[in-house]
């Protein structure tokens, strides 16, 4: 027989939309409003660079466990082409667009993924998805803007 046995419970409350940091800042927020009023679009994640000593990063996303994934070459070659990287999976497009501030600079990605639909092409998702970054674009006109605190 056991004697003067302590149980301690441990409960973990996950935050929906993504943790406990990246819920407090715009993008997040932003984030789920877009993918909100875009049903066409699966998933959404905005990756910027914070600091040169954290390099490029997701810092926003539809899917929690992608905050805090570094970027990779979909997020490196829409800065560096400043166009759409599109990439056509089995189960839709994966296409990662770049974000410019006011001044026409590069200062973020933002990657969304589109379900395959009859008819539906590279050039197609890549127009839908331009058209959801310059939503974006009006929301956010610089990097610091994605990291301001949540309203």
């Amino acid at each position: 027989m056991l004697k003067n046995v302590t149980f301690l419970a441990v409960v973990a409350v996950l935050p929906s939309s993504g943790t406990a940091a990246t819920d407090k800042i715009m993008a997040q927020k932003v984030v789920a409003e877009i993918k909100a009023a875009h049903p066409e679009i699966t998933g959404l994640e905005l990756a910027a660079t914070r600091s040169e000593q954290e390099g490029c990063k997701t810092i926003a996303a539809t899917d929690a466990k992608e905050v805090g994934e570094k970027c990779d070459k979909d997020e490196f070659t829409a800065i560096k082409t400043n166009q759409p990287f599109v990439e056509q999976e089995k189960d839709g497009f994966d296409v990662t667009v770049p974000l410019h501030d006011a001044a026409g600079k590069v200062f973020a990605t933002a990657g969304m993924d589109f379900k395959v639909r009859p008819g539906e092409t590279k050039e197609t998702v890549a127009r839908q998805a331009k058209q959801i970054a310059s939503e974006l674009e009006k929301r956010f006109t610089s990097k610091s803007q994605l990291f301001a605190p949540a309203k």
